[in-house]
């Protein structure tokens, strides 16, 4: 179409300068911007505040410069335009997992493959295996093996272990707790007369005052002497963490957060980055000790950004790797009976509680933690911890809003992570101060029905209320991957789309549906793990939807995400991930 001339004399007279037409008026015949790809015939699920349904997108460089319908999006079409018409399949924003631990779960099975267990006899096997193969006194550990998980939904006993491997010293090992048999507590002199370690507790039958073998805390657990496990030899760790980025990308995942990163990961994927092999965007956690006094954490938290100033504090970095939250360890654990709770937990088998008054361990004092807290957030650093007891909760927030009287925290994002167990009072808290949350979804199919069991229903009401976290603030889906490689089968389970069905139907893997009024719809559940969890981490400006202007970060998928049955949804297959405009994974077979 030419322009009309009287039109534009008509301009020129309300507007004698040229410059200001050519700046502010848009000709009806000027070229758009020609795109290094355009995804057309698609049904692309943008995630933007109206969760709109676009038919293509164009992209350039790293970017997305456009997004709607097919027409408008061809006419970006250049002579070097590469076009995919995908048959109106699904395009997505890449997803984004919360909560890793990509170092450690890389080099796990670098020199040992580590057993998947579904019952005790799957855990006494391979401790029978070991003793046969290693020299008799030396350590046989197992590690991170969570009673929850089990047929049996219990910890071993003393005396099961001792079955097992008379002639070893042996530790079953289940995060901040464990058991011990005979001749580990034998070597390690723990008797009737040791005494409880701070935030810690050696387990001693009420009857006879011996110890059980119930080991709880980090402190209890490592006045265990000599102990060792894991296999030995030299490990290539930035090869093993390319191969763990790659089953990600594999399955969608285009960002992720390493909650409890040190300077060495840090460093090492800045290696990636400068090497052009980083194919998934990373938020990096600081993890560091709550403890010692105020001019110790000061220290500690001044010499985190390191002198090159690139480690911190919070929201320092690029589009590839940016700097998160500070995250320490506040309580205990779920999986192991270890989380601190308002109420005692019950006695029984599960987790080998014989006392009438355990609440779990709490691993700061509410004093230490307001000072800690504070001079985070002096420093401008966000704060995440570890809480995964409603008491643990308690106190988190009860420091939040003590800061939050002087430093106002609600533009830093305090973060809870795991925040297992949430009550209608600290929901409004979290909403007053702008907290969020990282929830396990995984957590839930995986260990809900041993939990529902051991603590009841009303107590169970309050186990990872999506729903209701998300009238009063934002929550990210996450996996806290620690162990293996394998989506399902690792140590924590971090499969996405499994975490998708599991907060879209709440079913258990018994089978069973665990309040289902607190079920997501599939549009919230995405945001979970797209959007939210950018908002999380102050990075919802840059990715997580797709709309112009933000990063090429997006998937195809290989069925309808809002229309497939509901128990499909874990069961779905990426055919392609992009991040940056640059293609990191293609399925080769796209049936």
């Amino acid at each position: 179409m030419k322009r009309p001339l009287l039109f534009a004399l008509t301009l020129f007279a309300v507007f004698p300068t040229w410059s200001w037409l050519e700046t502010h008026v848009a000709w009806a015949d000027d070229p758009v911007e020609p795109a290094d790809l355009i995804i057309h015939h698609a049904k692309i699920l943008t995630v933007d505040a109206k969760f709109t349904i676009a038919e293509a997108l164009a992209v350039k460089g790293d970017k997305i410069i456009a997004v709607g319908d097919d027409a408008p999006i061809l006419k970006h079409k250049g002579p070097k335009t590469k076009v995919l018409d995908l048959h109106g399949r699904n395009v997505l924003p890449g997803l984004y997992d919360s909560h890793t631990h990509p170092v450690g779960a890389a080099t796990s099975e670098a020199t040992e493959t580590l057993p998947y267990l579904t019952s005790l006899e799957d855990a006494f096997a391979y401790i029978r295996a070991k003793a046969k193969e290693l020299p008799e006194g030396e350590w046989i550990v197992l590690r991170f093996a969570f009673p929850t998980r089990l047929k049996e939904a219990r910890f071993p006993t003393r005396a099961e272990l001792d079955q097992a491997a008379p002639k070893h010293p042996v530790f079953y090992h289940a995060g901040p707790a464990g058991m011990a048999n005979t001749m580990a507590l034998r070597v390690s002199q723990i008797t009737k007369d040791t005494p409880n370690p701070k935030n810690g507790v050696v387990v001693k039958d009420p009857a006879t005052g011996e110890p059980t073998g119930m080991l709880r805390g980090n402190n209890a657990t490592g006045l265990l002497k000599g102990v060792s496990g894991g296999g030995k030899g030299a490990v290539d760790r930035k090869a093993l963490v390319k191969k763990l980025f790659a089953l990600y990308n594999e399955q969608g995942i285009t960002s992720i957060a390493d909650r409890a990163g040190d300077r060495s990961g840090f460093d090492l994927y800045h290696q990636l980055l400068k090497s052009g092999e980083l194919t998934v965007r990373i938020n990096h956690s600081r993890s560091i000790g709550a403890g010692g006094s105020r001019e110790e954490i000061a220290r500690r938290l001044d010499e985190l950004p390191g002198k090159d100033h690139l480690g911190g504090p919070t929201g320092v970095g690029g589009v590839w790797i940016r700097i998160g939250p500070i995250k320490f360890f506040l309580d205990g654990g779920m999986l192991n009976g270890t989380a601190f709770m308002r109420q005692p937990w019950p006695k029984g088998d599960t987790y080998q509680i014989v006392e009438d008054d355990y609440r779990g361990l709490l691993f700061v004092e509410p004093e230490q933690l307001k000072m800690f807290v504070e001079e985070c957030a002096k420093r401008k650093w966000a704060v995440t911890a570890h809480t995964a007891g409603e008491g643990g909760m308690d106190n988190l927030l009860d420091a939040y809003e003590f800061v939050n009287r002087s430093i106002p925290i609600k533009d830093l994002r305090f973060c809870i992570t795991h925040a297992n167990f949430a009550s209608q009072h600290n929901l409004e808290r979290c909403k007053t101060l702008g907290v969020c949350a990282d929830v396990q979804p995984a957590w839930l199919y995986k260990d809900g029905a041993t939990l529902a069991r051991v603590l009841g229903k009303d107590r169970i009401r309050w186990f990872q209320p999506y729903k209701s976290w998300l009238k009063y603030t934002t929550v990210g889906g996450g996996s806290d991957h620690m162990l293996k490689f394998d989506s399902l089968q690792s140590t924590n389970p971090w499969n996405p789309w499994l975490g998708l069905e599991t907060a879209v139907t709440r079913r258990l893997e018994d089978g069973q549906v665990l309040m289902p009024e607190e079920r997501l719809s599939r549009e919230d559940a995405l945001r979970m793990y797209t959007i939210h969890n950018c908002y999380l981490n102050r990075e919802e400006k840059e990715k997580g939807t797709l709309e112009a202007g933000k990063l090429a970060d997006l998937i195809l998928i290989d069925r309808d995400y809002l229309t497939c049955p509901e128990r499909s949804i874990s069961q779905t297959r990426v055919l392609m991930t992009m991040v940056g405009g640059k293609v990191v994974f293609e399925r080769k077979e796209q049936q």
